[in-house]
């Protein structure tokens, strides 16, 4: 950590007050995971909104916002395939119920995931 004070301190005398470093993943493995995760919080994130703005205001972007979605939706079953895929977006639309339960995704065995963050959906992923 030392190592990387000292560089931004040298950064910032260079190039103003305003840099940061951001340390990136060490592995592949790593990067894909940050990128999923970053990925499925945005895409909870416009979900939400979409949703809020429909609730709160009457606004409905879905004619604007569905052909996004449909872009998404192809890139996520061309990189994952159609199984998981349908857990994903799962995950992203309808892990809670209505009284914001959060609702398990069972496997063919009969066991019960109970998925609360991005991450342990990628780790769950990565098993299946």
């Amino acid at each position: 950590m030392m190592v990387n004070e000292n560089l931004l301190e040298q950064l910032k005398l260079i190039l103003g007050d305003n840099v940061s470093i951001k340390e990136s993943p060490k592995s592949e493995e790593d990067r894909r995971e940050s990128l999923f995760i970053e990925t499925i919080s945005s895409l909870e994130h416009i979900w939400n909104v979409d949703n809020k703005l429909h609730e709160e205001y009457g606004i409905d972007l879905m004619g604007f916002t569905q052909h996004y979605y449909h872009v998404v939706e192809n890139l996520i079953a061309m990189l994952f395939g159609y199984d998981k895929a349908e857990i994903i977006w799962w995950w992203v639309l309808e892990r809670f119920d209505a009284d914001g339960k959060l609702l398990g995704v069972e496997t063919e065995d009969g066991k019960v995931h109970m998925l609360k963050t991005s991450q342990q959906l990628y780790k769950f992923l990565k098993k299946l």
